[in-house]
């Protein structure tokens, strides 16, 4: 799979979506005085961790479809 493939993948992804409204919301949050540094770089590292933990469940039940 090409690099241009899996931008595309990533791009359509539901998950990668929700994870950068996420950021938006965190930014949002700490842009407007709502929150602080350190409770935006913790929503910051939840966030990657769910995504991160979404992507590799999707990884490991496709592999398991395949076996």
């Amino acid at each position: 799979m090409t690099f241009l493939e899996q931008l595309a993948m990533v791009l359509r992804s539901r998950k990668f979506w929700a994870l950068l409204m996420a950021l938006v919301v965190v930014a949002s949050g700490y842009f407007g005085g709502r929150v602080d540094a350190w409770q935006a770089l913790q929503a910051i590292i939840a966030a990657l961790a769910v995504y991160s933990t979404g992507v590799a469940l999707e990884d490991a039940g496709a592999k398991r479809a395949q076996s």
